[in-house]
């Protein structure tokens, strides 16, 4: 019973990244810094009903950061949306974007020569 109940929770709460950017969803986001081999992130879930930060997926893809949330109301009960996030990355990352199921936006980019 309780290992059930421990694999449903796993799977509502981290199952949807098998899924990647088809589940996520648009976000307010108040702070994108872009630092060497990490990029922070704070933001908050948009709607009105509360809503917890599920987690994030990122993929990096020819020096853009592409990134999206999942929030979930049934953890808005335990958590709130409140994103505050520092996502290792690989290699230069010159622009941020977010990226939901149907749309991207782009968070922040630097000009050429800007480090």
């Amino acid at each position: 019973m309780i290992v059930s109940f421990v694999g449903v929770f796993c799977l509502g709460r981290y199952g949807w990244k098998l899924f990647g950017f088809a589940l996520c969803e648009g976000a307010g986001i108040e702070l994108v810094e872009v630092k060497e081999n990490q990029v922070h992130v704070m933001g908050f879930y948009p709607g009105s009903f509360p809503s917890g930060f599920c987690g994030y997926y990122a993929e990096e893809k020819d020096e853009v950061l592409y990134v999206g949330f999942r929030f979930s109301p049934i953890f808005g009960f335990f958590e709130n949306g409140k994103i505050d996030v520092t996502i290792p990355t690989k290699g230069k990352i010159k622009a941020v974007v977010l990226k939901t199921s149907k749309n991207e936006y782009v968070l922040t980019e630097r000009a050429e020569g800007e480090s």
